[in-house]
């Protein structure tokens, strides 16, 4: 129930709870991820402009170790004309480029070279180009790929399909499936597990986003990589098929093989070699990556034992970064404010990065002392970074009109979203110390106390790793005794020193590299640690809801949220 003083809103709210799958896999330990051979298949698809988008006619590169091996063309034979047929045959021949069947692409060249040889092979947005190749399609049913779509590619029984899964808007997960029939020897199987060979589907659209902060078309993407090619112009999209559009569609598939060796380059200068290119779906991943060169194991791999119920005790006081305004129909004079790396900033006062490289955490009851910080905090109190160490505390509140975020369907909206209200409840609830704080400064009244627990860090993980930060040398952190939080902050303020002075040409340079500090900083500090994966069941599951204190209902669930 929400208070205020002139109006009282009753309406129900909503809680996170800790709710994992009664017969879910435990986490194991990371293992060390395939790389692809130094093939590469680059490839593109034109298509009609009608709603179907069928697939016209494609065009395609086979490199080794970045030389051209073989390039060509592959097209559709009944979605063209006899003049367009030779019009392609006479652009191929006066070209050199071999003309290949959709079906010959596929098994000389796609499943030849992207799956046998184990070449990366690489689009720009891959999902799109990959259903146009497709003879059938199908949803894909088996974790973690379900939601997603399963393409077959060849009639062949023999050969894998394609599997996609849309994860956001510029990134999917790609992969192939487990074919039908064995294709390692008996004795290979029975000495050892032969692994399934999954693929490597770098998107450039995808690592663009990642390694930039942008949201680039491939023209767009080409100008500001400085590409010695550029993407031609033209208007003939599901025109009568011309030399020159042929000629356009040749250019594409060059300049998305430049931007991929490009962004690679780019990638590699970060030195994480632990990371191949393909796993990065977004600066997150980057953050990731940095986080596995220096050795960092997560949380539920170092201390699978933790409670449950303390988990979904933290899992309740989470409501995430927001500002609000509490005035409303006032006219009041304002001054605009704004924070510099505030989540890293926040991580760093709190020394947070202690927590990431730690062996686990402990906890432990603080009521009395926290009801009587609580009492005697003071905003000046926050000048002084031994009062942001004492924040590490959850507390169990019995809210009687303090000013706590709630989450809940306001003015009958469909979605549960959060306010910061005055909140009146006749059942206790868990929030952060921080949050109780603040309502304090807000009302001038203290919140009533509970229950309190303080969690502190175990011991540093041994096996860290020192790694320089965009592979730059003079901003090397060792885990074990720097704050990478910190040094982020430092270097994204260099780079906006440097941004102030800059010529033209290479503001955009500096800029979008200030802004993919900020992201990354921004994901690796908070977005990362609370990421909450939707899968959906292949059917009614059980699950375990865990209370407070530490009972536990059964409860059939058809839709889960796993957190990565």
């Amino acid at each position: 129930m929400t208070h205020t003083e002139n109006l009282s809103d009753h309406l129900p709210i909503a809680i996170r709870a800790y709710v994992p799958l009664a017969n879910a896999a435990r986490s194991r330990k990371p293992q060390k991820p395939p790389r692809p051979s130094d093939w590469v298949l680059v490839f593109d698809t034109e298509t009609t402009t009608d709603p179907s988008q069928r697939l016209r006619f494609g065009t395609f590169q086979v490199r080794y170790a970045g030389k051209m091996a073989k390039h060509g063309l592959f097209y559709d034979w009944e979605a063209l004309s006899t003049w367009e047929q030779r019009v392609l045959v006479r652009f191929a021949r006066a070209n050199g480029f071999e003309l290949l069947t959709r079906a010959d692409f596929i098994e000389d060249v796609f499943f030849k070279f992207g799956y046998a040889l184990r070449a990366a092979i690489v689009g720009f947005n891959m999902p799109f180009d990959l259903s146009r190749l497709a003879i059938g399609h199908n949803s894909a049913r088996r974790r973690p790929m379900r939601g997603g779509f399963t393409f077959q590619l060849s009639p062949n029984r023999w050969q894998p399909r394609v599997q996609v899964k849309h994860l956001s808007r510029p990134a999917s997960m790609i992969r192939f499936t487990a074919p039908p029939r064995q294709r390692a020897p008996r004795g290979m199987r029975k000495n050892f597990r032969v692994p399934v060979r999954r693929g490597f589907f770098p998107d450039v659209k995808t690592i663009g986003a990642a390694l930039t902060s942008r949201s680039d078309t491939l023209g767009s993407l080409a100008e500001f990589l400085k590409l010695p090619n550029r993407k031609l112009a033209t208007e003939e999209h599901g025109g009568p098929l011309t030399l020159a559009y042929l000629k356009y569609a040749m250019q594409d598939v060059q300049v998305t093989w430049e931007a991929y060796a490009e962004l690679s380059q780019r990638y590699d200068q970060h030195q994480l070699e632990r990371t191949p290119i393909d796993r990065i779906k977004s600066e997150a991943g980057i953050g990731k990556a940095y986080l596995k060169e220096m050795g960092v194991q997560p949380w539920r791999l170092v201390q699978p034992d933790f409670p449950p119920e303390i988990t979904n005790i933290i899992m309740q006081t989470y409501f995430g970064g927001r500002s609000e305004v509490r005035l409303r129909r006032i006219i009041t004079q304002v001054l605009y404010c704004d924070y510099l790396s505030m989540y890293l900033t926040v991580c760093t006062l709190m020394e947070l990065w202690r927590w990431v490289i730690a062996r686990g955490i402990t906890f432990r009851d603080t009521t009395e002392e926290t009801q009587a910080l609580l009492a005697t905090v003071r905003i000046q109190d926050f000048q002084h970074r031994k009062t942001w160490r004492k924040l590490t505390t959850l507390v169990q509140l019995d809210p009687d009109a303090d000013i706590l975020p709630v989450r809940a369907q306001y003015a009958g909206g469909a979605q549960y979203t959060i306010g910061l209200n005055n909140l009146t409840s006749d059942k206790p609830l868990w929030f952060t110390l921080a949050d109780c704080i603040n309502s304090k400064f807000q009302t001038g009244k203290t919140p009533k106390i509970l229950r309190a627990l303080t969690f502190q860090p175990k011991a540093i993980q041994t096996a860290l790793r020192p790694v320089f930060v965009s592979g730059n040398p003079e901003f090397r952190v060792d885990p074990r005794t720097g704050d990478f939080y910190k040094l982020l902050v430092e270097l994204r303020s260099s780079v906006k020193r440097q941004l102030k002075c800059s010529k033209p040409r290479e503001a955009a340079e500096l800029s979008s590299e200030e802004q993919a500090l900020k992201t990354l900083g921004n994901s690796t500090s908070y977005g990362i640690f609370m990421e909450i994966n939707v899968e959906e069941l292949s059917e009614m599951a059980s699950a375990l809801r865990y209370a407070d204190d530490g009972s536990f209902a059964t409860i059939l669930i058809e839709q889960a949220e796993v957190k990565s």
